[in-house]
């Protein structure tokens, strides 16, 4: 019982110190592709996720499973989502803006800046595709030339799985954090922050604009999911390059 129960901790801090800190990627990830990099998990949504995840892992000690570990993974995976996302924006919110008006103000600027970072990724996305794409023709023809070897291509489809995976979790990011958006904005809207400090009115131009910035986000979301799309087919393209070459 005790070796279990130190699984399950165990398994709960691993879940937060891999899943729950901010995300890096090898060295071969396109630095270009981190410009704009948003902050994935502040320090405080981290102890969040930690405390989630650690809950949810001590939870799981009264589960009668072969496989505590597996199941105890699953019961901390699930803690750290919800010690991250449980209210935690809306706290963060009513604590440092008191009145509606300004909750919402502070709200709108925090999903500018994410539509900030989604417009800067998407275009760095689409300028490493042009390259890649321009120096994969390149080292194809110098390896008919026999001036490179096979491991050159080898290197640029890893490079490219690279930022691909990257983008990805960039990707999955933006998903959580527009959900989170549309969370905060139905919680001032349903009286859960603070009072309007002038008039219903002006509140209720503000959570407007709130609204428009969110649909803006949405869609820049979407557009980021295309390029990572082209870019996948891309790299699915050179792998089967690869695996021709020598046959």
């Amino acid at each position: 019982m005790i070796k279990s129960s130190l699984v399950c901790i165990a398994v709960a801090i691993s879940v937060f110190t891999t899943g729950c800190a901010s995300s890096s990627s090898s060295g071969s990830v396109n630095p270009n592709l981190k410009k704009d990099e948003p902050q994935f998990f502040s320090k405080s949504g981290g102890s969040a996720c930690l405390i989630g995840a650690t809950i949810a892992g001590l939870a799981c000690l009264g589960i009668k499973d072969d496989n505590k570990a597996s199941a105890c993974l699953i019961a901390a995976t699930a803690g750290c989502a919800a010690g991250m996302t449980a209210n935690y924006m809306l706290d963060k919110t009513r604590a440092d803006y008191h009145n509606l008006e300004d909750q919402l103000d502070a709200s709108k600027q925090k999903v500018e800046n994410s539509i900030n970072s989604t417009k800067t990724l998407k275009a760095t996305s689409e300028q490493t595709l042009a390259e890649d794409r321009a120096e994969i023709e390149n080292l194809k023809e110098q390896i008919k030339n026999g001036t490179a070897s096979k491991e050159a291509l080898e290197k640029k489809l890893a490079d490219m799985q690279a930022n691909l995976d990257y983008m990805k979790k960039r990707l999955d990011s933006d998903k959580s954090t527009l959900a989170e958006y549309k969370s905060l904005r139905d919680s001032l809207n349903n009286g859960e922050g603070g009072k309007p400090a002038l008039n219903n009115k002006d509140a209720q131009r503000k959570s407007e604009e709130l609204d428009a910035k969110i649909d803006e986000l949405e869609r820049n979301i979407a557009q980021l999911d295309s390029s990572i799309v082209a870019y996948a087919s891309q790299t699915s393209m050179l792998k089967n390059d690869v695996g021709q070459i020598g046959i």
